[in-house]
Formats: C-alpha cells, structure tokens, sequence
C-alpha cells in the first residue's frame, strides 16, 4: 500500500498559495508540487488533497495511506460530510475520485511527522511569491 503525505503552505489567509505531495511505495519515491492561486488555507488543504489523490491515481496507485496534518480534512473525510459550503466542492470531488481507488484511508499526523510535505509545500511557495516580486 502507497503513502501519500501532502500539505499546501499559504501566504496570507487568503493569499498565494501552493501544496505539496510525496508518493512513497515500496520501488519509489515521488514529489509534486503545485501552484495553487489565490486561496485561504483550509482551501488550500483541501485542494491538496485532490491533487494528491490525481497524482497516485497518474501512477496506477489504487490502495493509499493517505496523510494529512490537517484536523478537518480528516473529521470531514471520517464523518463523510462537510458544514462549510466553501470546501463542498472539494469534497465532492474527492468522493468522484474515490471510485478509482479499491481502498484509501486519511488520516491525520502532527505537522512534525508530515515535514517533507511541508518543506516541499514551502518551497514552491516561496518559488511562486519570489517570481512575483
């Protein structure tokens, strides 16, 4: 089974931000990062996770760990609902892409065992506000 950390980093709330994914299976490794625009953080994290689940599902992966030091993603996910309208449509696709998965599982970690997603998600931040200054 593939684990899959991912995080997102904001600039300002809302402000620019990006996110980061590591695919770890037992013959690699894999980073991604992705410019995610203009969002508040709990958006970003949600985005995150979609774009985490599409890049397993680029590789074939259809059984994941999927980490997250995101609180909310996690109780959402676990209570499969979601209150705030502002994350429905991330929901939503998440359980669109559930289908393509035979089993996956969220679950939340503290931020310090989720750090090479963090440094990732960091870095292409900074990447994207330096080339805007």
């Amino acid at each position: 089974m593939a684990k899959i950390y991912f995080d997102a980093a904001t600039a300002g709330n809302p402000g620019e931000s990006a996110c980061a994914v590591v695919i770890i299976t037992d013959e690699q490794r894999i980073q991604y990062d992705a410019n995610l625009g203009i969002m508040d953080n709990h958006s970003a994290e949600w985005a995150a996770l979609v774009f985490a689940l599409e890049c397993a599902l680029e590789h074939d992966i259809t059984t994941a760990l999927v980490y997250t030091d995101s609180k909310l993603i996690e109780d959402s996910l676990t209570k499969r609902q979601v209150k705030n309208e502002k994350f429905k449509y991330y929901f939503n696709t998440v359980l669109n892409l559930e289908p393509h998965f035979d089993l996956f599982f969220v679950r939340w970690i503290p931020r310090n065992q989720n750090k090479e997603a963090n440094h990732h998600a960091k870095n292409a931040l900074y990447k994207i506000t330096k080339s805007k200054k």
